[in-house]
Order: C-alpha cells, then sequence, then structure tokens
C-alpha cells in the first residue's frame, strides 16, 4: 500500500481558475507531464475515463472528485490535491446523469490497478470529516492547504 508521501507539494494547486472539469485536467495535466508524473497518454485517458466513469462522490460536508487513468499512462505514483477558484459540475460515481457542484479535486496517479481501491477508501473517510475537510477551504496558501492534506488519518472504515 502506498503511503503519504505520494501527496505530491509540487502537484499542490489552490484556486485554480476553471470553468468545467476538463480544463482542470488540462491545466493539472500539463504540470504532471512537465514535471515526469505522466506521459503523453495521460490527458487523453484520463478525458476518456471521465466520460465514462465520473468521479465525483456525494460525501458531506462538500462533495468531492477523484479522478484516476490507466496505470500506462502513469510515471511515478501521486495524489494531487486541488482547490478550485468556484465549483464545477462534475459527474457523479454512482449516476453519470447527476451532477455535484465540486470544489475539491483528488488527482490519483497509480502504476498499480489494484491501489486505488484501498486509497479511495481513506479519501472517503477523510472527507466525511468536516475536522479535516474545513482546514481544505480555509488554507491561505498552496503550502498551508497542502499541510492541512497531510494530516489526513491514513485509515478506513
Amino acid at each position: 500500500m502506498l503511503g503519504k508521501e505520494i501527496i505530491m507539494r509540487e502537484l499542490t494547486a489552490i484556486d485554480l481558475d476553471v470553468d468545467n472539469y476538463e480544463q482542470v485536467f488540462e491545466i493539472m495535466g500539463a504540470r504532471f507531464l512537465e514535471k515526469g508524473y505522466v506521459n503523453e497518454e495521460y490527458l487523453p485517458t484520463i478525458k476518456e475515463r471521465e466520460a465514462q466513469y465520473p468521479t465525483a462522490l456525494p460525501v458531506e460536508p462538500y462533495p468531492i472528485a477523484i479522478p484516476h487513468t490507466m496505470a500506462n499512462a502513469i510515471i511515478k505514483p501521486f495524489i494531487a490535491p486541488v482547490r478550485l477558484k468556484n465549483t464545477v459540475e462534475w459527474g457523479d460515481m454512482s449516476d453519470p446523469d447527476n451532477k455535484f457542484n465540486v470544489k475539491l479535486v483528488c488527482m490519483l496517479g497509480f502504476k498499480d490497478p489494484g491501489e486505488h481501491i484501498e486509497l479511495l477508501q481513506i479519501l472517503m473517510y477523510n472527507f466525511q470529516k468536516p475536522e479535516w475537510v474545513n482546514p481544505l477551504f480555509e488554507a491561505k496558501t498552496e503550502d498551508e492547504f497542502y499541510d492541512a492534506f497531510v494530516k489526513m488519518e491514513w485509515t478506513h472504515d
């Protein structure tokens, strides 16, 4: 199981100014590519996967998105925490016709296809805890946001 060491400070972003989830993929995908985390397959495969299998989750208090793609697009495993400037519509993981207004995105990159299952459980566990989520919204800088993010409990129910 991968641990918190794959939460990457250099891939952290706050107040990303986008109009839709595809722009999140384009902006962050360019950063991932530039920093050597993904290959050229990343952008087309994450867009295709998201269109087929949306990744927004209706966790309370705030819906989140946890986009990920095929292992062959990933060079180095990562978790990239992203806070958007404004909410964007994102398809519901359990009902693609339903949309959630998402402001927190946790972008995942894995080389082993099975690794994301436990991590999704860990993220869902933490994203339901206001005492962990609220500081993510209150952070004023990327460093504060990253520091708040890595305080998650590495466990699940």
